[in-house]
């Protein structure tokens, strides 16, 4: 168990189903028929040829720039009632850290699970103009949801999959506006 005045960071990897798993496919594919297709431009075309000893290294850069776009991570921290949400690119183990949004957990005018009727209801009543996800699956369980308005007066909701401490911490911060149910976490 943690200090509550600690930095409390949590992070999930986005699996790959739904559009998901078709951009992976489809980068795939591109990898692959790139440069069958140039070699088949190649052969055609003996003007080409000494581009041939460059397609491994061009595959190579194409994957660099592009597998990134897939391989996402979802990351939130909480340091004195401050939420920060964050998209990580993974490229070959160098990590591309962009911040999404922040916002106070005591502004939140409810945290709730997502799952449960009687909340989702809340939730879609609340007709968010913004929503940032940190949900590794659409079917992630422990789902939470935190709405709020940001400091430019958009109503926003945040996905999450909620642990013990972050909910803890959520509790602390806005006792009366948070729901908690078990977690696995």
């Amino acid at each position: 168990m943690s200090d509550i005045t600690e930095v409390y960071e949590y992070s999930v990897a986005q699996k790959a189903e739904g559009v998901w798993k078709w951009r992976r496919a489809g980068l795939i594919a591109a990898y692959i028929l790139l440069p069958v297709l140039a070699l088949i431009l190649i052969i055609k075309s003996t003007i080409f040829a000494p581009f041939g000893a460059l397609l491994a290294l061009g595959d190579a850069v194409l994957v660099f720039f592009t597998w990134r776009f897939v391989n996402l991570e979802y990351e939130y921290s909480v340091l004195s009632g401050c939420v920060t949400f964050s998209h990580i690119q993974n490229v070959f183990n160098h990590r591309i850290k962009k911040k999404k949004t922040s916002f106070y957990i005591k502004d939140c005018v409810r945290i709730a699970p997502l799952g449960q009727h009687l909340y989702a209801d809340e939730y879609n009543g609340w007709n968010a103009e913004k929503t940032y996800s940190a949900l590794s699956s659409s079917k992630a369980e422990d789902a939470y949801f935190a709405i709020y308005t940001d400091s430019d007066g958009a109503k926003c909701a945040f996905l999450f999959e909620a642990t013990e401490e972050m909910l803890k911490r959520c509790r602390f911060y806005n006792k009366d506006a948070t729901v908690t149910v078990k977690t696995r976490f």
